[in-house]
Order: C-alpha cells, then structure tokens, then sequence
C-alpha cells in the first residue's frame, strides 16, 4: 500500500506516539510508523546543504552510498507518514517496533534520510501498535 493511502491518518488512532530521537516502543510483535510533526528545510535544500560536507570524506564509494539513500528525502510528498512497517511478521521473528526502532539508528536503509530530515529542523515522531498478527495489522 502507497503512504498516500494514509494520509488520512485514520488508522492510526490507536498508536502510541513518542519523538523519534526519544522513543521507547516495546519488545513485543507490531506495526510502526514514522510521520512528520514540523517539516523544516526542504528537500531540495537538504541535498545541496550535505553534499559538500560528505564529499569532503574523499571517498566517492561512500559519498555515492550515503547521497543515494539520503536524496529519498525528494520522494517525501504532503502526506505526514513517511515510512510504514511492521515487524516480527515471521511466526519465529523476535523482531519487535522496538528492534526497527534501534535499526533506524543504527543499519536500517531509511537511517540516512531521517538523520538528513532530522537534521534539517524537521520533528518526526515513531508512532506503533503492538499484535500478534503484525502482517494482517499492516495489511488492513
């Protein structure tokens, strides 16, 4: 399902949400979200105000990774949910909100661009709803 089919935000009554830099979801099965509370610089401006700073590493390999993932902040359209998930969808996954939530911050393929965004002065908040069923959840 495309995020434009959330911008309603209907479905998302029943989730808990905390800042994305302050977040502690927990250790159980479920779905998660991170949406836009306060959109700062634009994404145009975002790109042009990191690209000097990571080109400064003098390694093009890297420059081209993390200017890659970082240029998906131009795929942000006027709808607050920016990135749907769920986790532990397999029935032996330990995987949790609260494991996305570290991946985020540390390997997850979204981490360049919320650090970007997040660096921009925009506010973004991770938002969950724990079950047992997460795929169903996320497919509803």
């Amino acid at each position: 399902m495309d995020t434009e089919d959330y911008c309603g935000m209907d479905i998302f009554t029943d989730f808990t949400f905390e800042d994305i830099t302050k977040a502690k979801p927990p250790e159980k099965k479920g779905v998660y979200v991170i949406k836009i509370t306060k959109r700062g610089l634009p994404p145009d401006k975002i790109i042009r105000q990191l690209t000097t700073p990571i080109a400064g590493l003098h390694w093009g390999m890297v420059e081209d990774y993390i200017m890659n993932r970082i240029a998906r902040v131009t795929n942000i359209t006027g709808c607050p949910v920016i990135y749907p998930g769920s986790a532990g969808t397999n029935p032996n996954s330990r995987h949790t909100p609260a494991g996305q939530y570290r991946d985020l911050a540390s390997r997850h393929t979204a981490q360049y661009p919320l650090w970007a965004l997040l660096y921009s002065g925009w506010e973004l908040e991770y938002g969950w709803k724990m079950s047992d069923e997460p795929k169903a959840l996320a497919a509803a």
